[in-house]
């Protein structure tokens, strides 16, 4: 298309829903070849506006286009099938048609009147309390409206306001000038269509996708092979007011699920000043005690940068560290220099040391998954600060 292309055109609209419809209307007119999504196997869906007497507005697939009794005006082809309903929707409060069943007793009054028509929604046709040549102008401003013409659509039922006006006939222009007014404030800039609705994922799949994407991000910034496997990941939480009963929890998750019999406490006891920093450090110097419990393949502090800076200092593993931090939720990795060294005690030379922080959006894989981790670290953490906190004052 690149090479292809001679010149380049825009159209600013003022809505969503506009665009939506313009878009539709310059695909089925210029037919380009491009537009792939709306050409596939899966059919897309168009708008039918029947050849009746009473003509129907329903919503059919390519292949059935061409049947004999759906002739009429085509519109489309749109992508989705929920934004086409909503768009049909919006459109029939602001014109309304019937498609209620047609039968000897159409358009009389002996008929019952359909369901739409106590919505507001069908002007009555199926009981005729609406003429042929009214619903036929109404349903011929419904289509410039679903073409995405609103200026032709206003000017066409401003110029009727007017004669309804000159004829007297004040209560059909006011409820054209009703029609307008609907017309503008749904194609104004703040009105969004509703998200497409999507069946929920199932757990199994989003942590699975958690793990890639997390993966991802440790190849990305950290130089971790993209095979990396994340079987193991522990999370870190501290709890204390003041320093008084401090506890630095552990909770482990095995292939992105918790694994509670894996848990484990460290209560601080060489401290009782508030220091976060060297409390983490305390309880991850003893967990490297502890190969017995398994080996971790990705450490997670809930803190920022000064948290992850403590907790690398006191970690001597050759295992990622990264932090969660709060307000908004982010998550932070240490980007050591090329030239990284460890020194005679084994701990890391942070000298020269840089963080990449990713603000994610709420909804990513990898961010719910860490969000998991430091949840259900700081849950554990504070049920056992709790618990001390009550034997010290019963004692």
């Amino acid at each position: 298309m690149v090479f292809t292309a001679t010149q380049l055109k825009h159209q600013v609209l003022e809505s969503e829903l506009e665009a939506l419809l313009v878009e539709a209307e310059l695909i089925r007119t210029h037919q380009p070849p491009f537009n792939i999504l709306l050409k596939d196997d899966k059919t897309p869906l168009y708008i039918q506006v029947t050849d009746e007497e009473f003509p129907r507005v329903l919503t059919v697939r390519k292949k059935d286009i061409d049947k004999k009794h759906l002739k009429g005006t085509i519109l489309g082809p749109f992508q989705s099938a929920y934004k086409v309903k909503e768009v049909i929707s919006i459109g029939r409060k602001i014109f309304p048609y019937c498609n209620g069943p047609r039968n000897a007793l159409y358009g009389t009054p002996e008929n019952k009147p359909c369901f739409h028509y106590h919505l507001d929604e069908c002007p009555g046709t199926c009981i005729g309390l609406t003429t042929r040549q009214e619903y036929i102008d109404t349903l011929a401003q419904l289509i410039l409206f679903l073409k995405g013409k609103k200026k032709d659509v206003v000017r066409s039922i401003e110029q009727s306001m007017k004669d309804a006006a000159e004829t007297e006939n004040y209560e059909l222009a006011a409820k054209l000038r009703d029609r307008v007014t609907s017309i503008k404030e749904v194609t104004e800039r703040k009105l969004i269509l509703k998200p497409e609705l999507n069946l929920p994922r199932l757990k199994e799949s989003l942590r699975a996708e958690g793990l890639i994407q997390l993966r991802r991000f440790l190849s990305t910034y950290m130089n971790y092979p993209k095979t990396y496997p994340l079987t193991r990941i522990e999370g870190y939480d501290v709890s204390n007011i003041q320093g008084t009963n401090a506890t630095v929890a552990l909770v482990t998750f095995i292939n992105g699920q918790a694994a509670t019999d894996h848990y484990r406490l460290f209560n601080i006891r060489t401290l009782q000043t508030p220091n976060d920093f060297a409390m983490l450090q305390e309880a991850l110097l003893r967990r490297q005690n502890h190969q017995e419990w398994g080996i971790p393949n990705l450490l997670v502090i809930d803190g920022g940068k000064g948290q992850l800076r403590a907790a690398l200092k006191a970690w001597h593993w050759s295992v990622p560290v990264i932090s969660i931090a709060k307000k908004p939720d982010r998550l932070i990795f240490p980007i050591f220099p090329a030239d990284e060294k460890i020194t005679e005690t084994g701990e890391k030379n942070l000298v020269g040391l840089k963080y990449e922080e990713l603000k994610l959006p709420p909804d990513h894989p990898a961010l719910n998954l860490i969000q998991r981790v430091r949840d259900e670290s700081h849950r554990f953490s504070k049920k056992q600060h709790t618990r001390l906190r009550q034997k010290t004052m019963l004692e």
